[in-house]
């Protein structure tokens, strides 16, 4: 179901999904058990399809969803560090951390260590899918913005991470978008490549935070739970989020965000590239107010852009998925990794049912 999950807000084929989660489930009932250490293995093929096999047998596979599917697990290192850490960490209850080739978990109690494997490797970002078509959110954005941001703004961004990154040694080749939007170090000695770099990461996620179908209205479950404890009410919320946005001076974003030293929610609007990683603040949900987001459907009437945003498009059920990683209780869906990895396996040792944190869990994520 947490694959599934995961991997369902990043295509618009639902089909294949539901293929995929019942290949894993057929899969595991055709074994008998999902017990530590079995072993589900999934190929991300050329022909964009995911093969699925448990303990080496082959299931099946689903197609259409390889980059979907590898947008969660993988990371410029080999292994996504948000999924395992929110594996690790959730379900083990230990903490992992990562060499350059492998590491080693390991707790002092009766917790047996976990071993991750994962190889570096370097490849240049591409311009990522967007998860539904360019005509998906008219009437509120128009296709003719969708394209001018998807294709010429957010293309140049990339071209020019993949340029500095192609010219700055191995020291930046090493580094996850994620680790270069979190650090102030780089902010302060490479501003273009932070700026550029965090671009990426921010459009990659405001493009997931709108639903070509279904978007709008009021958050549910533990989302609308949590901004009624921390605003008083959704309406609150969004007040504070549109009088933010509308008085934001030039360009940037506005973020609902969850501080996990105060462990609640947060709104701020952040000039540039802005992104509330570098603060520690883990991002839920985000309004692009540059202009090209906007400008060309509403020239300055930012009020109507904001509104449409809340009414018709907004994906509650993305931003539910980031507070639940964000408060430990899910795995992340994965929103900062552009790289294409077709054809790169992967494996990784399938966890208890019943995620029992005092249960011995081996895993193993490893890519050829």
């Amino acid at each position: 179901d947490a694959i599934a999950e995961s991997v369902d807000p990043r295509t618009s084929d639902k089909g294949a999904v539901e293929s995929l989660k019942k290949l894993i489930m057929n899969g595991v009932s055709a074994k008998g058990a999902a017990t530590p250490g079995t072993i589900l293995q999934f190929d991300c093929l050329s022909d964009g399809s995911v093969k699925v096999s448990v303990d080496g047998k082959a299931v099946g596979s689903a197609s259409g969803l390889s980059e979907p599917f590898c947008d969660v697990f993988l990371d410029d290192n080999g292994v996504s560090p948000a999924f395992r850490e929110s594996v690790v960490e959730n379900c083990c209850g230990v903490a992992s951390s990562l060499s350059s080739s492998s590491a080693t978990s390991t707790s002092s109690s009766s917790h047996n260590p976990i071993h991750i494997i994962g190889s570096l490797f370097y490849h240049k970002l591409k311009l990522p899918k967007l998860p539904y078509k360019y005509n998906a959110l008219q009437p509120i954005i128009s296709e003719k913005t969708l394209r001018a941001h998807h294709l010429k703004h957010n293309a140049k961004y990339i071209e020019t991470v993949n340029q500095i990154v192609g010219e700055g040694g191995v020291s930046l080749k090493h580094l996850s978008m994620e680790q270069i939007v979190k650090s102030k170090t780089l902010k302060e000695s490479n501003p273009v490549l932070y700026n550029n770099a965090a671009q990426c990461w921010n459009h990659l996620f405001f493009f997931r935070c709108m639903s070509g179908s279904g978007g709008g209205g009021e958050p549910t479950g533990l989302l609308a739970k949590t901004i009624r404890r921390d605003f008083g009410s959704f309406d609150n919320l969004r007040k504070e989020m549109e009088s933010s946005s509308i008085k934001a001076f030039g360009s940037g974003w506005t973020w609902l965000g969850y501080d996990k030293k105060e462990k609640k929610l947060v709104v701020s609007t952040m000039t540039g590239a802005g992104n509330p990683l570098i603060e520690g603040i883990i991002p839920i949900l985000v309004i692009d107010m540059w202009e090209h987001a906007y400008y060309l459907d509403y020239q300055d009437n930012r009020k109507e852009y904001i509104n449409g945003f809340f009414d018709r498009l907004v994906n509650w059920k993305y931003a539910q998925q980031n507070l639940k990683h964000a408060m430990g209780k899910g795995i992340v869906p994965e929103t900062v990794h552009h790289v294409s990895h077709h054809g790169l396996p992967l494996v990784a040792a399938l966890f208890s049912a019943n995620l029992a944190k005092k249960t011995a869990v081996h895993m193993l994520f490893q890519q050829s």
